[in-house]
């Protein structure tokens, strides 16, 4: 089996104030790291594997906390 190359990510935000987003991203998110969709910034505070990576593709589910919106 190869190096994964990307991610699908699936985030849901904590409190249900935001729908989340599905995102492909280049590298596995990380606890503590910050994340924009939606108009704002949320804080990753945790990271699952969703399924074990194959081939060239991984899934992942990050749950995050809304941080900031994001201004104009």
């Amino acid at each position: 089996m190869s190096e994964v190359t990307y991610y699908k990510v699936s985030y849901v935000v904590e409190d249900g104030s935001h729908t989340g987003a599905i995102v492909n991203l280049p590298q596995a998110p990380r606890v503590g790291d910050e994340v924009r969709f939606g108009g704002a910034i949320f804080l990753i505070t945790e990271v699952e594997e969703l399924m074990p990576a194959t081939d060239d593709f991984g899934f992942l589910h990050a749950t995050c906390r809304f941080v900031r919106h994001l201004e104009a």
